[in-house]
Order: structure tokens, then sequence, then C-alpha cells
């Protein structure tokens, strides 16, 4: 998943991205960005499968909440952010034996005027970006981190050893008071116009060192796309044996001084200085056929030739990333969008499009073509309504083609005096639904043609009606979602006899065992295996 944006406040673009990686099948990863309120963040769930997805979830909406509530200085948010989101991950895990043990670790970033504050808890990172060099901000709470940071081993040696994804402080694992100290790190630096800060998971460090990591985004600067897409496919390259998510921020000034730092020669140094431990210089100069050796992920300086592979790996890995040659189309309101309505937008958009949109609410019916893109540049602050004084059967969206695409961060919300009978309606191959909420009374959340097949994932339904209608010979990979229950019981999902439906990692409460109409005996109990099911609702976080 990948998305852009731009936050006008401050100036700075960001561009996101998370990756399963090439070993593991799920995603226990969460990138965390409100750019309308400076926001950055990513979040590593621990505990396997559910319960590290859960914990990661739940740690994702409540630093959310709290930080869309601006009280107390920017120290003083983050640390009451972190703090709530770990009690309620282990009040969760203690009501249910089923989540005992589940924990994340995080690292958060609020751009505040010109100030960066951070705050971090784990073993993800934060680094500061310059022209000249890369520092590491965050001190990782781990026995191989702190060796590392010590300077006793090599960043190499922490890379390969076998204890490294270790920690020794995490979010959820116990009660903590907002104002205990040694738990939160909160750091405050400047947030300089020429600099840029990248926040990443263990996934991208234990596959690439820092100084690749700074040779990749200087190369892409002025593209923060192009930066993430980047380094996740080297990361994979290297063996991708993680999940891997990346939250790139670029200030005004960074790529213009990447430029003139360069001047018109594009091959970049072969080694740069690399400081961590809050900016203290390591100067460890490490020569480029050292480097290349260790690495894997020259094949970006091979030049065209290597592009046209890249791309090709890229379109196999990644299949929903921007096509060569596609355009995005920015819808909003006048002055900051081309186009205001989506429809106009979907109307000129050609398969490899994407349409992006910013915040609003959308009374709008919306047909996406084959290969199109639908992206919300913030999650969930795109929703669409239904018209007042519409009539006839009411579809918020209508996605159909063989080319599968991307529909990512928009909400879909029914009233009662302005019902939505269908959330969304696939037929076809290939689509990506992710980062949904969709709310309200309707006949059905997301509806499956017969024969189509998509993938779902990281999205909220809170419908009274059926969530999920998968119609004949349909197939569906339903991963890290929410089902909460709303007015009368009803299984949420309704599977045709001759369609397919595969659970992993999601959160059923309020339903029971009963999450699938009709299910049998064993395929309720191989569903609660793999899922997460909380026969209660639970209490509305603080």
């Amino acid at each position: 998943m990948t998305d852009m944006a731009v936050s006008a406040a401050y100036g700075v673009r960001v561009a996101y991205r998370t990756d399963p990686g090439r070993v593991r099948t799920n995603n226990e990863d969460v990138p965390l960005v409100d750019a309308e309120r400076g926001v950055y963040g990513v979040i590593d769930g621990i505990g396997g499968q559910a319960a590290g997805e859960l914990a990661a979830a739940i740690a994702h909406d409540v630093i959310l909440q709290r930080l869309a509530r601006p009280l107390g200085t920017p120290a003083e948010r983050v640390r009451e952010a972190i703090a709530i989101a770990n009690n309620e991950i282990f009040r969760r895990a203690s009501e249910c034996p089923d989540l005992s043990g589940m924990t994340c670790v995080v690292t958060l970033a609020v751009v505040d005027d010109r100030t960066l504050t951070i705050g971090h808890v784990g073993d993800s990172r934060l680094y500061k970006i310059r022209p000249d060099g890369i520092a590491k901000l965050t001190n990782d709470h781990s026995p191989v981190g702190e060796r590392e940071d010590a300077q006793e081993i090599t960043e190499a040696e922490a890379m390969r050893h076998p204890r490294r994804h270790e920690v020794f402080r995490d979010v959820g694992g116990a009660y903590r008071d907002k104002d205990e100290e040694e738990y939160v790190d909160v750091i405050s630096e400047p947030m300089d116009r020429d600099c840029a800060i990248l926040l990443r998971t263990d996934g991208l460090s234990d596959m690439l060192s820092s100084s690749a990591i700074h040779r990749i985004v200087r190369r892409h600067a002025g593209n923060p796309d192009d930066v993430v897409e980047a380094l996740v496919a080297a990361a994979n390259e290297a063996g991708g044996k993680d999940n891997v998510t990346v939250v790139y921020v670029e200030g005004p000034g960074f790529a213009r001084t990447v430029r003139g730092s360069r001047g018109d020669n594009p091959t970049l140094p072969a080694d740069l200085p690399v400081t961590a431990e809050r900016g203290r210089p390591k100067n460890r100069l490490r020569g480029a056929g050292r480097w290349l050796l260790r690495s894997r992920t020259t094949w970006f300086t091979l030049g065209a030739l290597a592009g046209v592979g890249a791309t090709l790996f890229l379109a196999w890995r990644m299949p929903a990333t921007k096509a060569v040659g596609s355009r995005i189309l920015v819808v909003g309101p006048t002055g900051v969008g081309v186009y205001p309505r989506i429809g106009d937008a979907m109307l000129e958009a050609r398969a490899g499009d994407t349409v992006r949109v910013e915040p609003g609410i959308y009374p709008e019916r919306i047909v996406i073509p084959d290969g199109v893109h639908l992206i919300a540049r913030v999650p969930e602050s795109v929703t669409l309504a239904r018209a007042a004084g519409a009539e006839g059967e009411w579809v918020a969206i209508t996605a159909w083609g063989e080319l599968g695409g991307r529909i990512s961060g928009t909400r879909i919300e029914s009233t009662p005096e302005l019902p939505v009978d269908v959330g969304i309606r696939v037929s076809g191959q290939g689509r990506v639904l992710e980062l949904l909420e969709i709310a309200g009374p309707m006949r059905s959340g997301l509806e499956l043609a017969t024969g189509a097949e998509l993938t779902l994932r990281g999205s909220h339904f809170v419908v009274q009606g059926r969530a999920v209608k998968a119609g004949e010979r349909s197939q569906a990979l339903l991963t890290r979602n929410v089902f909460l229950k709303s007015g009368r019981a009803v299984s949420p999902l309704d599977v045709a006899p001759q369609a397919k439906a595969t659970l992993r990692g999601n959160l059923f409460s309020g339903f029971g065992t009963d999450i699938v109409a009709g299910a049998s005996p064993a395929d309720r109990q191989q569903i609660a295996a793999a899922n997460v099911i909380v026969s209660a609702e639970p209490s509305p976080l603080r």
C-alpha cells in the first residue's frame, strides 16, 4: 500500500508504504499518517498472527484519536497517546486469554511549525536525513540495539545478530502511567526545511544499512512516492524476511539542496557520513566495493537496463503500484483539485491512473473503471454519502474489470435519512480494498459479484446488515479487518456455497461464533483459530 500526501500547514510532502515482505503471509505493520495534523508514525505488532495485528490496529486508532485533540504540548501529547494505547492493548489482552502477550512497538512523530517531536517505544526507528548524512534519532529498546548504539558492535553485525528481534520495552505488555519515566522516549528536534525524516520498522533496517537508505533517498529526492517504493523494493530484493513499513516526510527545501550538493553529476559519492545516537558522528567511511558486496540493492545503479528490470519486478511484486505513464487525477475544492467531483475524474481516468481525493464529503455514486485506483489522500477523510433526493438503489462504489486496482482510505456512511443500499460492489479480478470504513444501516457493506476476486485488509465495518456478501464462485482474502456488531444480531459474512472466503487476523466483536452464515462446526473452528473473536462488544476507547 502506497500513498502520498502534502501537508499545507507545514509545507512537507509525505509518502508511505507497507508490505508483508517475501517470507511472511501476514502483515503486522501499520503506518500511521494524519498529514493534516502533522502526525506520522510506524507500528509493528508483536504476538503472532491475529494478536500482533490487533495490537497494532488498536494502537493506530487510539493514537490518532488522542492526537486529534490539540491539548497539551507536543511532548505531552505523544507521551500520553502512546501510554493510552498501551493501556488499551493491555486491557484487551487481559480480558481475552487468546490475546495474551499481544503487544507492539511504536515510533511516532509530530511536526508542529518547524519542530519535530518524537515519541518512541521499541525497536522501530526514526532517521533525520540531510544531503550530507543520516542521523538515527531514536535508540532501540533492545539488547542488540543498545550494543550498536554504544558502538560495541557495528551496524552490519547488529543486522545479522540472532537476537536482533528481542525488545525489552513494548506497548501493551503492562499497565503504564502516562507520566512514568523511562517508558516513552520523547525527543525534540528542529524540522528544517532542507531535511527529511524517515520512520521505518525493523523489516527495513534488518535488510538495508543506513548508508544504503541514505543513498536511495538522495537518488529519489523530490519524489516521495518513488522514495518509499524504492526502499521497500530494495528490502524485498535483499531478502524481505519481515514486514516492512516506511513513512517518509520531506521538507520543502530538501530536494533542491540535494540537487545543489551533487551538481551536474548524478552519481552519488561512494559513501556518506552516517550519524547515530542523536546525531553524534561515527565517521565510519566504508568503501564502495565493500558496500556493493554486502548489499543486493545495487541494481538501482545499473542504468536503463536495470530500470527496465526493476519496473518488471515491481509490476510482479506490487501490482497496485503506479504504472509507467500513469497519471494522478486530483479531486477536491477549487484551488486544490483539478476535478470538483470524483465521478468527473473517473470519466477521464484510464487503466493505471490514480484518482486521489482531498478530504471532504462527496454525495455521489462512483463507478471505477478497470485498472483505475481510488485513493483518499488522508485515510478515512473522504466520505461518500447518498445524495439528497436520490431515488432507487444506491451503491456508493461500483468497481469492475480484470486489471484490478486499489480502493484505499475511503469512508462510506449510511443513515436512515440518506440510506446506502450497498457500500461497494466489485466484479472482476484483482481488486485490493484497504483502510476503508463502512458504517450504518445497509443491505451489504461489500458485495462480490459472481466470479469476483479481491483482497480486503485493514478496514472497519460497523454495518447494520451483512458486512460482506460473496457471490457464487467468488474468492476473497480478508486480513486484519475489524467487524463490530451494530443493531440486530446477524452474521457479518454471507458466503455462497461455491464461493471461498479466506479469513486471517480479523477481529469480530459481538457476533459470538456465528461469523459466516450457515458455516459448519468445522469451519467455525477454523475461523476461530485464525482470527480474534470477542463475544462482547469492546468498551469505547478512552
